[in-house]
Formats: C-alpha cells, sequence, structure tokens
C-alpha cells in the first residue's frame, strides 16, 4: 500500500469495519508499520477490536458520553481501571473488558441522577502522564 502523499498524521473513522478478521488485523499490522516505519502519526477509530489487533496500540484514548475516560499507554490501561476497582480477568480480551466497563460506568451514572461515575476519574491524570512522559 502506499500514499499519493505523506501525511504526518493519518486519521482513519473505523478502518476495519466489514472486514474479516484476517483481513482486519492485516490493515492494523500495515498501519502499524507505517507509523513506526516512516515515522507517521496514525488516529483510527474502532469498536471491540479482537486481542491480536489490540495489542498492536500504542496509545488508547477511551470515551464515553463525549468525555474522556482514558488516555495513556495500552499497556498501562488495565492497572488504571484496577486501581478504580475493575478488574480485568486473566482471559478476558481487554477490549471487551474495558467496552464492558464504561457500559457499567454510564448505568452507575443514570442510578446516581449523572453524578460522575468513579471511571471517569483520575482521566485529567492519565492525560497529564502520557503528555509529559513525551
Amino acid at each position: 500500500m502506499e500514499l499519493i502523499i505523506e501525511p504526518q498524521f493519518l486519521f482513519l473513522d473505523e478502518p476495519t469495519t466489514g472486514l474479516d478478521a484476517y483481513t482486519a488485523e492485516s490493515v492494523v499490522q500495515l498501519l502499524k508499520h507505517i507509523s513506526s516505519v516512516n515515522n507517521r502519526v496514525v488516529v483510527l477509530s474502532i469498536h471491540q477490536p479482537r486481542y491480536s489487533i489490540y495489542k498492536q496500540f500504542d496509545t488508547l484514548t477511551l470515551l464515553s458520553q463525549g468525555e474522556m475516560v482514558y488516555h495513556g499507554r495500552r499497556y498501562e490501561v488495565l492497572e488504571h481501571f484496577n486501581r478504580l476497582g475493575y478488574a480485568c480477568e486473566e482471559h478476558d480480551n481487554p477490549a471487551d473488558f474495558l467496552l464492558d466497563v464504561i457500559n457499567r460506568c454510564e448505568r452507575e451514572m443514570k442510578k446516581q441522577s449523572n453524578t460522575k461515575s468513579k471511571c471517569y476519574q483520575n482521566s485529567i491524570y492519565s492525560w497529564y502522564n502520557i503528555v509529559s512522559q513525551n
């Protein structure tokens, strides 16, 4: 795959939607390659990726109801939610776990008359950590 121009940033909205699992993983591998070899920033939205795709991400930004729930390194996200009282089971797909937690937090907010759920705690701290370490 070649790009006609060489953009510094590549923004993609659900590039794997409608693809079978093998092709979706191939697309993400290609994007990872473009990012690392060509020193490009690739930002993409994706819903419920399988684990083989999820583990290729460097950074995650999780949104709920238009607000940031987490922004940081992929390998730190489970620890972040564990500190908030949400532990991922050993054999769970982290992407599925995160979606379940965010849905649970949305339900908690509705029950508490839109009071911020603990899922939203420290989201600015997560953002600060990733920015200050780069």
